[in-house]
């Protein structure tokens, strides 16, 4: 796995690679579906958004596999390419959407993805 997340939230990944993000910090008493998705710098969605049910616990995880990541291309000539994605809870029994903030962000703040091109194919 090269999936490396940074103190302000930044994704480092090649592309093609795995890897588990963790999102924690949630209200225990709540039953949130939590949501993750990646746009493009057109804030075009790539791929489907991921959800997991969070189920009244304080934190979920998201896995990346490759067959995901190998959506974030990196254009010929490029050292690399960057991506931004979010976060969103949302209250089951509340119907309540909250888009969360990672790591100390402000409204307007972007969570970025950098991709780098893929180094080997693999199995």
């Amino acid at each position: 796995m090269s999936l490396n997340i940074d103190e302000n939230g930044t994704i480092t990944i090649y592309q093609g690679d795995s890897g588990e993000i963790a999102v924690t910090g949630l209200d225990e008493t709540k039953n949130y579906v939590v949501y993750f998705a990646i746009q493009d710098k057109n804030r075009k969605l790539v791929g489907q958004e991921l959800y997991v049910s969070a189920n009244k616990t304080g934190s979920v995880s998201f896995f990346l596999t490759s067959d995901y990541t190998d959506l974030l291309t990196v254009p010929k000539g490029k050292a690399f390419e960057t991506y931004t994605y979010g976060v969103k809870a949302c209250d089951v029994e509340a119907e309540t959407e909250d888009t969360l903030f990672v790591s100390n962000g402000n409204y307007g703040d972007v969570n970025n993805i950098i991709v780098y091109p893929r180094k080997v194919m693999g199995g």
